[in-house]
C-alpha cells in the first residue's frame, strides 16, 4: 500500500449555511475527507463563515479601509496544503 502520510489536505467549506453542521457541501467534504484520512493523509476543515474575508482584489484588504480580513493567515494554510478542497453551494433556488 502507498503511504500517503506525508501529504494533507485543506477543506475550504463555503457554504451559505450559518453552521457546517447543517451544510449539503460539508456532508459532501466530509465523505471526500474520510477516504483521505483512511490513505493517511491529514486533513483540516476550514468553514469560511468563521472567518472574515472582505470582498477585494487586495492580499490583505485592511489595507484597503477594511477593519479586519483573515485571508492572509487562510492563505497561508492554502500554501502549505498539498491538496486544496474547495467546497461551494449548490443551490437552485428551491427550499
Amino acid at each position: 500500500m502507498t503511504d500517503y502520510s506525508d501529504l494533507n489536505a485543506l477543506y475550504v467549506n463555503c457554504s451559505l449555511k450559518k453552521t457546517p453542521g447543517d451544510s449539503h457541501t460539508q456532508l459532501l467534504m466530509n465523505a471526500s475527507a474520510g477516504i483521505m484520512e483512511a490513505q493517511g493523509v491529514g486533513v483540516e476543515h476550514l468553514y469560511l463563515l468563521d472567518y472574515q474575508v472582505p470582498p477585494g482584489v487586495y492580499p490583505d484588504m485592511t489595507e484597503h479601509g477594511w477593519d479586519r480580513d483573515d485571508w492572509p493567515a487562510i492563505w497561508q494554510k492554502v500554501l502549505a496544503a498539498d491538496i486544496l478542497i474547495i467546497g461551494t453551494p449548490l443551490w437552485l433556488g428551491e427550499e
